[in-house]
């Protein structure tokens, strides 16, 4: 399982534009994508920021099915120059609360697309020591 939250940040003026791109996004990303467990947008308390919470059943299928569709590079670029900030934040369910199990990386594949290895520079899932402390403690 792979579980991401991603924060945002738009350019003033322009969250208008992010929510409605943000919208068919999602609607996509729900109607094509059979793997998707969790994929959501939200407000955050700052004007302009934003947070995506994503999980998968593994980091190759947000990888693969979701950050390389056809659907989601189109929405990607109409976001253009309006994403001031973005920075990934890989999440670990904690154990008995979450319905969620952990996050696990996973190398990607020699035959996969050129564009799934870039992403993968960029997105690889990063693995807390103080994580895997707890989860074997």
């Amino acid at each position: 399982m792979s579980t991401l939250l991603a924060h945002i940040k738009i350019v003033e003026g322009y969250e208008e534009k992010f929510e409605k791109i943000s919208r068919e996004l999602y609607e996509k990303t729900h109607s094509n994508e059979d793997s998707v467990i969790h994929y959501e947008y939200w407000r955050g308390r700052e004007k302009g920021s934003y947070y995506t919470l994503l999980a998968y059943p593994s980091y190759l299928d947000f990888l693969i099915t979701h950050q390389i569709s056809e659907h989601h590079e189109a929405a990607a670029g109409n976001y253009g120059d309006i994403i001031a900030d973005l920075d990934l934040e890989w999440l670990d369910p904690v154990d008995g609360a979450s319905k969620l199990n952990s996050t696990e990386a996973q190398s990607v594949p020699e035959d996969a697309p050129a564009l799934a290895k870039e992403y993968d520079k960029d997105h690889s899932v990063v693995m807390q020591d103080w994580w895997l402390a707890l989860r074997n403690g």
